[in-house]
């Protein structure tokens, strides 16, 4: 079924809106998750991102349905993270924040954030695609370096030194943009 077609059950309020939004996206929505959290939280967060969807849907009317769902998916995996946190910290969030955090200092998110996201957006949207997929499939989606390397043919050396030279890229950038 196509997004347009689970939007408009969704529209209707129809529950087989959900049926096919699971059908259709719920294994990459599940795997998404597991990036951050175990599996039992990843089947948690995919459930109430069904739910969440049917909840903003009406008003809303995404363009993208699995951008929208996987936004909402991913935060949901993020929030778990920050909960489970007390006890013990994930260490894929940690290390995709520590890699992150080489080009956005601390003191760049106590800036106007929104400023900071299109600055992103537009340095994203001026990269050719194979090295937008591979740092938005890195840091947005969470795989991992070997995942990486087998999707994309390379070797996992290769995509990390990809991946040094994106983040210093944005961190150039921003200092460009006085965003840090």
């Amino acid at each position: 079924m196509e997004d347009r077609d689970i939007l408009e059950l969704l529209w209707e309020r129809k529950e087989q809106a959900l049926a096919e939004l699971e059908r259709k996206y719920g294994t990459r929505l599940k795997t998404l998750a597991s990036r951050m959290v175990s599996e039992e939280d990843a089947e948690e967060c995919a459930n109430d991102t069904y739910l969440a969807v049917w909840n903003s849907v009406p008003p809303n009317r995404p363009e993208y349905l699995f951008a929208y769902a996987a936004k909402i998916c991913r935060n949901l995996a993020l929030n778990k993270v920050e909960q489970n946190k007390a006890a013990k910290r994930s260490a894929v969030v940690v290390e995709l924040s520590a890699e992150l955090m080489e080009c956005i200092p601390d003191n760049a998110l106590t800036k106007e954030e929104t400023g900071l996201r299109e600055l992103i957006v537009t340095f994203l949207g001026g990269l050719p695609d194979e090295k937008r997929k591979l740092f938005l499939r890195r840091y947005w989606y969470g795989e991992s370096v070997k995942e990486l390397a087998e999707a994309f043919g390379y070797r996992e050396s290769k995509v990390k030194s990809m991946l040094f030279r994106l983040r210093k890229q944005l961190w150039n950038e921003l200092k460009k943009e006085d965003a840090i």
